[in-house]
């Protein structure tokens, strides 16, 4: 086994020898893998406590990482979505390990009868994880919880856009772990490209869909399979007989959670024409009394990301939107006041890109079919958020629109349930995790068929063929099995 650092020291990987420290530690994680591929119950039990641990010894320091790298983050949401999301998804885990490990008996064809047949998950081995910037111990915590879970092993690449971060995550999972159990690699582009080229056993990329088709891309190269859970331009629908007021005070809460730098953002809003006015009134008051003066409001992260925020909006306001604006911004910071947009066009850049910022645009529709009709049109959404009271309605457009996932009558709050697997389709993702789907998708569900002498189908292809088999095989052919099956 290649040497590497004891528990309890820093492992960053950083240039110039990035290129041969993760190559090192992917050889770490595979010769373990080898020598003991299935972990039991309690090893993983065992796992999974000390992520557990991990987060609640470093709640202040993950805060102030994230404050330090964002340039300001309200508290409240780095302790929910970064500390208490990726915790509640350790002990759910934990929880429910030994019930997902179970065999699965199914019942095999008749004519196989009395054989037995089963389903078992089996741990896949190393699992690479390529974590954001957004939301950056979450997104690096969340699908490491699932690899433990399925008896993995983990090779972590953190964003690099979020620096303080991945040297907390390096300290502390050094900390808490061996290295034959998960290794931290830090670095850029570069770092992130190696990884994707290795022969992992499974990717999970979590970012942009530009990116995701790069990751898809070389990771073909060795047949890794992939979860790509990338993001879009998710809408929201408001049926023009839902209350205004209460839809845009939930739309306001997931637009400006981050300061909408959520993959699960609302992006656009469709409202009737006639109530338009009335939408984009109450969504100002609700922003204006959510953060008086300004208050809890996080930064942009990046000062590309401000930067690109401002050209969102100068684009938008050439091409005629009308710019509605609440609250402004700090001065001295990196935040971005949000802002409604109403007026826009698909010639906008706003309507062509995931806006990943606090910048709403508000289209209308005049039929809500056609709303559903032009999200439709467009590429298919990581979310989908509906505002209506009728439960015909609400199943009606459930069968509509495709997406990803769904909240009706508020946002973003889908992600925080373990019981419901997260993911995207189309150009929003590919494969799901959390709870029993995470295990499943990072375990190779393997089909299991233990055969009896006594079943008639045990001589069935044994040569030499005589008329008996032949004439039984006629009878197969016409059916006489599928009548079995009744």
């Amino acid at each position: 086994m290649t040497p590497f650092p004891e528990r309890g020291k820093v492992r960053g990987m950083q240039a110039p020898n990035e290129t041969s420290a993760v190559r090192r530690a992917y050889d770490v994680l595979r010769a373990a893998a080898q020598e003991q591929p299935w972990l039991d119950a309690d090893e993983r039990e065992h796992l999974l406590s000390r992520v557990i641990k991990l987060l609640k010894a470093n709640e202040q320091a993950i805060v102030d990482a994230i404050a330090a790298d964002f340039g300001g983050r309200v508290r409240l949401e780095t302790l929910t979505a970064d500390v208490m999301v990726p915790l509640d998804g350790a002990r759910y885990a934990r929880a429910h390990l030994r019930e997902w490990m179970q065999r699965r008996p199914v019942a095999p064809n008749p004519l196989f009868l009395p054989s037995n047949a089963w389903v078992e998950p089996q741990p896949l081995g190393v699992v690479g994880i390529i974590s954001p910037w957004n939301y950056p111990m979450a997104l690096a915590i969340g699908p490491m919880v699932a690899a433990f879970a399925a008896g993995n092993r983990v090779l972590l690449k953190p964003s690099e856009l979020t620096p303080t971060v991945s040297a907390l995550l390096v300290k502390a999972i050094a900390e808490h772990f061996d290295p034959d159990e998960v290794t931290v690699v830090e670095g850029g582009p570069e770092v992130a490209k190696e990884v994707t080229a290795l022969p992992l056993d499974h990717l999970l990329f979590t970012g942009s869909t530009a990116v995701g088709r790069h990751v898809a891309r070389a990771a073909a190269e060795n047949l890794v399979p992939t979860t790509l859970e990338l993001g879009g331009k998710s809408p929201a629908v408001v049926h023009y007989s839902y209350d205004v007021e209460r839809a845009a005070r939930r739309i306001a809460v997931g637009k400006t959670f981050n300061a909408g730098q959520t993959c699960i953002a609302p992006d656009y809003v469709l409202v009737q024409k006639e109530r338009a006015g009335a939408f984009v009134e109450s969504l100002k008051a609700a922003l204006v009394k959510q953060h008086p003066a300004g208050e809890g409001f996080t930064s942009m992260a990046s000062e590309k990301g401000r930067a690109r925020m401002e050209a969102l909006l100068a684009d938008a306001k050439k091409k005629g939107a009308t710019v509605i604006e609440t609250f402004p911004a700090k001065s001295g910071t990196r935040a971005f006041g949000p802002v409604i947009l109403t007026g826009v066009t698909d010639q906008m850049l706003v309507m062509q890109e995931e806006i990943f910022g606090p910048i709403l645009p508000v289209e209308t529709y005049a039929k809500v079919e056609d709303a559903f009709a032009r999200i439709n049109g467009r590429p298919r959404p990581l979310a989908f958020y509906y505002f209506d009271d009728d439960q015909d309605r609400i199943d009606d457009a459930l069968r509509r629109v495709t997406s990803g996932g769904v909240v009706i009558n508020d946002t973003l709050v889908h992600f925080a349930q373990e019981e419901l697997p997260f993911g995207g389709v189309g150009q929003s993702g590919m494969g799901a995790y959390h709870g029993v789907r995470g295990f499943e998708t990072l375990s190779h569900l393997r089909a299991v068929l233990q055969v009896s002498r006594a079943s008639p189908a045990y001589n069935l292809l044994k040569p030499p063929f005589g008329t008996l088999v032949t004439k039984s095989v006629e009878l197969l052919i016409r059916g006489v099995s599928a009548l079995t099956r009744r």
